[in-house]
């Protein structure tokens, strides 16, 4: 057990709300990122947001596709008070143009990896 602690503002990390309030703003993401209709589908499956605790993973194509959908996570995480760790953000190229040389990414005005 641990000393008694007041939170200012959110909730505790483990309270059992948690996930819920997590989930009810992921969702606004993911679908705000859908409706760009952009990225990566499965048949009519969206896949190009993929969450995992607190982490996201964006999926597109064409590179300019991903900074539309990195320009969208900006401007939602402006508007919902939220913050993305930029220094923890990587992008990645995968097959063919693997070798390229892509134009930086940005998140929230910052450059990312």
């Amino acid at each position: 057990m641990s000393a008694q602690f007041s939170v200012g503002s959110g909730v505790r990390q483990g309270s059992c709300l948690s996930p819920a309030i997590f989930n009810v703003f992921m969702n606004v993401f993911v679908v705000q990122l859908k409706m760009l209709n952009i990225g990566c589908h499965v048949t009519s499956l969206f896949i190009s947001c993929m969450l995992y605790a607190d982490d996201i993973i964006l999926i597109c194509p064409p590179v300019d596709g991903l900074q539309q959908m990195l320009d969208k996570c900006s401007e939602l995480a402006s508007y919902l008070s939220l913050s993305f760790n930029v220094n923890k953000s990587h992008c990645i190229a995968v097959g063919k143009i693997h070798n390229y040389v892509i134009k930086p990414m940005t998140l929230c005005g910052n450059y990312v990896e």
